[in-house]
């Protein structure tokens, strides 16, 4: 197994919010990118280095608030720790696109296991398991595009939750909101910004009586967003998005091969 620092921004106005971080290169160029559980497609920014590739294809994509234009390039190498890819495609931002994050996405992350320690801000990546003390494990089901679902329980309620790295709040679809009542209690508003830097203010709840797993999870903060348009084009609807306000109160195995995981920390 090999680590790598995890860098978490926290978000200075919402006090649950995080961004998650790894440092890597794309043809030995160092970049910066958000661990994105939730992205199918690795992306990087349009620059001085990534505009001197040609496009290879359209990359249309969309995220919870807009669609996304970005275009596909061929670069000679991609490098996160021991993930490596050589002449591997990725998409590549427009060029008046300023707020797109470069992204690590599932199609360089499914092929591994991964050890996510938030409190220690450390990743452990690996190719097969290590010898550990007998744990629970759980099923992920993978939509088409390598998205990882998991189930979310609230009180008699199960919630189809997609299990993403790159969403710094967990958003709620707002018709799950309205038919479980119980379990959200409205605290004001949020600015939420999407993959393609799109900004939105949505209600801001606190979410309770959250269990995954086998495990119970402190109320924390969430934002409800319509998710209906989204959910129209996709094999598996989504009722939670799960991102860091609520993944840092665990940390988790993460094995994307075998499909599967389980709390390396529980709550």
């Amino acid at each position: 197994m090999a680590v790598l620092p995890l860098v978490i921004e926290l978000d200075p106005e919402e006090p649950e919010a995080g961004t998650v971080l790894v440092d890597g290169s794309v043809g030995g160029h160092p970049y910066r990118f958000l661990l994105d559980t939730g992205a199918a497609t690795s992306r990087v920014a349009y620059d001085d280095y990534t505009a001197g590739f040609a496009s290879i294809d359209a990359n249309p994509s969309s995220g919870v608030f807009a669609s996304n234009h970005d275009v596909l390039i061929t670069v000679p190498s991609v490098q996160i720790g021991p993930i490596s890819r050589t002449n591997f495609t990725l998409a590549r931002a427009a060029a008046g696109a300023l707020h797109a994050a470069n992204l690590v996405g599932m199609d360089l992350l499914r092929d591994f296991r991964l050890c996510f320690d938030f409190g220690g801000h450390r990743l452990e990546v690996g190719q097969t398991d290590r010898p550990s003390k007998e744990r629970t494990w759980h099923a992920i089901r993978m939509r088409r595009r390598f998205h990882p679902y998991l189930e979310v329980r609230l009180g008699d309620a199960t919630a189809n939750a997609v299990w993403d790295t790159g969403s710094s709040l967990t958003v709620a679809d707002r018709g799950f909101v309205d038919r479980h009542p119980t379990y959200f209690r409205l605290i004001g508003d949020s600015i939420g910004t999407d993959s393609t830097g799109f900004e939105v203010a949505s209600p801001l709840y606190v979410m309770s009586g959250v269990l995954i797993g086998i495990s119970a999870f402190p109320a924390h903060r969430v934002a409800s967003v319509d998710l209906s348009g989204v959910n129209a084009t996709l094999e598996m609807p989504m009722d939670l998005i799960l991102g860091y306000s609520t993944l840092r109160h665990a940390d988790w195995l993460i094995d994307f091969p075998r499909a599967r995981w389980s709390f390396l920390r529980a709550p």
